[in-house]
């Protein structure tokens, strides 16, 4: 299966709560880890049972690592997800290749839903599963969130976006601690 997710026990799982900043509704593993041991990304279930009925969850790979999840977020505040759009928007071999890199998480997303959901998925979680971008959103010529596109770069490779934001804000080293930083950069 193409999750390959890393194994958590009860501590971590704690610990994987606390980056993401929220109880998730549905369940998740790690799938990448900063170099100190701790959550780099998660990966949640792309469909999920709520209150009866089977929901899809197309948004389902999270960075939680607090350095570069402040990093990118300084990234967006300067503009970057206006940048990396103008890029798809003029740039045909940058676009082609994010187009591939969506149909990818595509493939991935519906190839772990066919896993969890019992029995054959129906037609509108099929189409929402493959018809939205790793953020979810069903533009595929605009960005929505470097975030996203980051997470997906470091669990699948092949996001070009992702590529371009690690590039600009380094893969974290053991030194960075980053299970030890709050969510506002400060040592805990």
């Amino acid at each position: 299966m193409a999750n390959n997710c890393l194994e958590m026990n009860g501590e971590e799982y704690k610990l994987a709560v606390q980056l993401l900043g929220r109880s998730p509704r549905m369940p998740f593993s790690v799938k990448t880890r900063c170099p100190d041991g701790s959550p780099q990304v998660l990966i949640a279930d792309p469909v999920f049972l709520e209150d009866g009925i089977w929901k899809p969850f197309p948004a389902f790979i999270w960075l939680v690592c607090p350095r570069l999840k402040l990093l990118v977020s300084d990234l967006e505040q300067a503009g970057y997800v206006r940048k990396y759009s103008q890029q798809l928007e003029e740039d045909a071999d940058f676009r082609e290749r994010f187009l591939r890199s969506q149909a990818q998480i595509s493939g991935i997303r519906l190839e772990l839903a066919r896993a969890i959901f019992p029995g054959e998925l129906p037609e509108h979680i099929k189409e929402i599963l493959l018809e939205t971008t790793v953020a979810g959103s069903r533009d595929f010529r605009g960005v929505k969130c470097l975030h996203s596109h980051l997470a997906h770069e470091l669990a699948y490779g092949g996001n070009p976006i992702g590529a371009e934001v690690i590039r600009i804000v380094g893969h974290c080293e053991k030194a960075h601690a980053c299970g030890s930083i709050k969510t506002g950069g400060s040592r805990i």
